[in-house]
């Protein structure tokens, strides 16, 4: 028996080795924006696992979700882009990667490397370094709609090289980048979009007009101007227009030889000038190409089966094709961690560690829960990747009451609210710097009231005594209905839940104090007959309230239909109470439509700051939108995180805008909450009318005694 155990102990210890070499290698890769790109993704991976069991595919939303799967060892290998490899190298991002590879795009004799900025000047310059009151051809600020180039992003490398920075507190950061520009040169042409807010930028362009002296359309200085872009800079050194130039040597080496002959050299960054004809780089900064990055301790398994697959017809290759454009894969000597690939890449890692004022801005983000940390944690690593300033501080709190309040103490600059936290938020002093917006109309936040198709009411006015269903005390439905109903008549209760309870019958108010003593028991008694289901979300769960006898229920007409028109529910047997049915044109039927949610701030924050932290949130709806600059996404604002729903923004949040207003179904939340903020005369409680009364008429004998006397 003994002899038996010691053999087979043996085999498996002999056999144990080539087992671990044998299981497959786990790449972590992500699909292209469309359904018919991770469709492709899909077939790829499939036929890589069909024909070959050494690699898997491992599909997430974003790099940066690969890239915290090679941290938790969760996968082997991944693509990472210039920008992940910084990020690779912050001190709060624990990696531990090698990079094997480079996704090249040319063929191994073209010398340059894929992107490379180069300065171009007259030579008629006095001084190499004194670019001082020159005329400036740019390539601008922002890519604007027309085009999508990501080369953009290095224009502040130049600006930072050449211009000392002021750094003038009463501006904000992008004020004080113009305002320097502005000073630097004696004109230029930045056409396009400043900034993508729209008002600001007018604003900008109204104050700074000598950046905009040498365009075409000097008044409009658009993104239609013929000297916008990176063709347009071109052009505008070609027309003699302007002095120097920043622009990407791909795009201009075609015009090198037209250029010389209008006296056009390259300025290098060591000061010196260069004939264009010379055929070397004169390169102020180059990125990295993206690269094949590796756990550490599976770098040899990794080359080794690349090198495999290579000879045996490439089948790893349509993998990566799926996601990226890359003619091959080159197969770097030696493994090297990020920081030293980045090393070779000229004045790449310099451009990141310039800071555009001495003392950097930060915007303390506040958050609510152990997900929205991590979340924002590398929200915050991603953004620093792209350079996104102000930089972002998370700062976690215990619950989202802590978050509102510290905003409202300054120990937090902003937070992400819902919309049943903005009535309490505004009485805390807070105001939204940002909406969350959804353009799908299914996914609208609609509230209104839901009675049964039989039902006989006609009016609001006709729910007087009925059975009502609430989301929750405070909820949008009943802040809305609320505003309604003290609006409408002077004779209602200042105190919500005394009017409430005086208006309606028995109803069910979900979470609702029922152990506060000033709460009346009208509010909850419905809610005992109602058999609510843990799984379903308030607004379900008040609908179903109606289902179970009570007349009316306010909700969110998309969460409900979304839930029940599976079952044939809603459709069929309800309907939208409007206002008053009895006019020929009722106003619209819904009691109020919210946005997402709203980016909250402390009302009592400069318009500098408020402004600071709008553009830094248009920067990184940018890059981490809907919509972003590379092949792939780095990483995800919206929708889920780390397989939850609704951290730090809901998940149907398409993009951010500053005002409410566009939204035009019927009144809007913000119509309300203003609403409900204004001072109005309204009835007190009896107790309270009452004492009045009696205070009163004591008042008046005790002067009639004063008088008598």
């Amino acid at each position: 028996m003994h002899k038996w155990v010691v053999f087979v102990f043996l085999t498996c210890l002999q056999l144990w080795p080539n087992s671990v070499e044998a299981s497959a290698l786990k790449f972590c890769t992500t699909a292209k924006k469309g359904s018919n790109k991770r469709d492709a993704l899909n077939r790829a991976c499939h036929d890589l696992k069909l024909n070959s069991s050494v690699i898997n595919c491992v599909v997430t939303e974003d790099r940066m979700s690969c890239l915290r799967k090679l941290i938790a060892n969760e996968a082997d290998f991944t693509v990472l882009e210039p920008e992940d490899l910084l990020v690779t190298t912050l001190n709060y991002v624990d990696s531990n990667i090698l990079i094997t590879h480079e996704l090249k795009q040319y063929p191994d004799n073209y010398t340059q490397y894929d992107v490379e900025m180069v300065a171009i000047v007259r030579n008629n310059f006095d001084n190499s370094w004194v670019t001082t009151n020159k005329k400036l051809c740019y390539i601008g600020f922002e890519t604007g709609q027309m085009r999508v180039n990501y080369h953009y992003h290095y224009t502040s490398y130049f600006e930072k090289w050449i211009i000392n920075r002021e750094c003038d507190t009463n501006k904000t950061l992008l004020e004080n980048r113009i305002a320097d520009l502005s000073q630097h040169f004696e004109s230029a042409c930045i056409a396009g979009p400043w900034t993508l807010d729209s008002t600001f930028d007018g604003e900008l362009k109204s104050k700074y007009r000598n950046l905009c002296a040498l365009c075409g359309n000097p008044n409009g200085c658009y993104e239609g101007d013929r000297f916008y872009g990176m063709q347009g800079a071109i052009q505008c050194l070609l027309e003699v227009v302007g002095d120097i130039a920043w622009l990407s040597r791909s795009d201009a080496s075609r015009y090198f030889s037209e250029l010389a002959s209008y006296g056009y050299s390259l300025l290098c960054p060591d000061g010196m000038f260069m004939p264009l004809s010379v055929n070397k780089t004169c390169t102020w900064i180059a990125e990295p190409r993206s690269v094949i990055a590796v756990r550490s301790d599976a770098v040899e398994r990794v080359i080794n089966k690349i090198a495999d697959m290579n000879d045996a017809g490439k089948k790893f290759y349509p993998v990566i094709h799926a996601s990226y454009k890359f003619s091959h894969l080159v197969n770097l000597t030696t493994p090297v961690d990020a920081e030293g690939y980045m090393k070779r890449f000229a004045g790449f890692l310099s451009s990141k560690v310039h800071s555009n004022c001495r003392e950097a801005r930060t915007i303390r983000w506040c958050v609510a829960s152990n997900a929205e940390a991590s979340k924002c944690g590398w929200m915050q690593a991603a953004a620093v990747g792209v350079d996104i300033e102000p930089r972002i501080s998370c700062i976690q709190q215990l619950d989202r009451q802590a978050a509102l309040r510290a905003v409202r103490d300054d120990r937090c600059d902003i937070f992400v609210a819902k919309p049943e936290e903005e009535l309490h938020a505004r009485s805390m002093n807070l105001t939204p710097i940002a909406h969350l917006i959804s353009n799908k109309d299914l996914d609208a936040n609609r509230f209104a009231a839901i009675v049964r198709k039989d039902a006989k009411f006609m009016s609001f006015a006709e729910l007087k005594g009925a059975k009502a269903c609430f989301t929750g005390y405070k909820s949008v439905g009943w802040n809305a209905f609320f505003s309604i109903l003290r609006n409408g008549s002077s004779d209602v209760d200042c105190s919500d839940t005394r009017a409430m309870a005086r208006f309606f019958g028995d109803s069910c108010v979900q979470r609702i104090n029922e152990s506060d003593a000033s709460v009346p028991e009208s509010l909850y008694r419905l809610c005992n007959q109602t058999k609510f289901d843990r799984k379903l979300g308030p607004e379900e769960n008040a609908f179903k309230c109606l289902m179970s006898g009570g007349d009316v229920a306010f909700v969110n007409i998309s969460a409900v239909k979304k839930y029940f028109s599976t079952f044939g529910m809603f459709g069929m047997n309800y309907k939208l109470l409007c206002e008053n049915e009895t006019l020929e044109n009722p106003e619209p039927c819904f009691l109020a439509e919210t946005t997402m949610g709203s980016v909250l701030a402390n009302k009592n924050a400069s318009n500098v700051k408020k402004e600071d932290i709008f553009l830094m949130l248009l920067a990184l709806d940018r890059f981490f939108g809907k919509t972003h600059d590379r092949e792939t996404p780095m990483f995800s604002l919206y929708g889920p995180f780390e397989g939850e729903s609704d951290v730090i923004f809901p998940d149907r949040t398409m993009h951010l805008q500053k005002y409410a207003r566009d939204l035009r179904h019927g009144r809007t939340y913000e119509d309300v909450l203003v609403s409900l903020q204004e001072k109005i005369e309204c009835k007190s409680s009896s107790v309270a009318l009452s004492f009045s009364l009696l205070l009163v008429s004591a008042l008046a004998i005790f002067s009639q005694l004063l008088v008598s006397l």
